[in-house]
């Protein structure tokens, strides 16, 4: 197997790519929506767990999406343009707080993200297996 370090000793070059090998993890996160969306849509009768199970899956999708833009952005994101990419960001998203985040901060609330999107995964699987041995 090949060593795909690339020999990294910058802290942060290292970091940003870990980053970004975390971030990358919104595919498995959508793959896991599959099941229960499928469930829901073509096998559970029409009714407010169906709604719930979809609705659940629509916010992992949001996540993902959320995620897969972070990975975009830290792509071209680094130490050097972090002030000009904040200036970029706060007038695409018109939120003034994008101004004045580090590059430890916006990576910071990327990881956030993540959990969030995790937590989502986690509560979509157990509702839907709850749903399959009760129901």
């Amino acid at each position: 197997m090949e060593n795909r370090s690339d020999n990294i000793t910058n802290k942060h070059l290292l970091q940003a790519r870990l980053l970004m090998q975390t971030l990358n993890s919104w595919r498995f996160f959508l793959l896991f929506t599959f099941p229960p969306l499928a469930w829901a849509l073509l096998l559970s009768p029409p009714g407010i767990l169906r709604t719930m199970i979809a609705m659940m899956s629509g916010i992992v999708w949001f996540g993902c999406w959320r995620l897969w833009l972070d990975a975009q952005y830290f792509s071209l994101i680094n130490e050097e343009n972090n002030e000009q990419a904040g200036e970029v960001l706060c007038f695409i998203w018109q939120r003034e707080k994008l101004l004045t985040l580090t590059l430890a901060g916006r990576q910071q609330g990327a990881l956030k993200q993540c959990q969030r999107t995790l937590y989502w995964v986690a509560i979509l699987w157990l509702g839907w297996l709850m749903l399959l041995l009760f129901y």
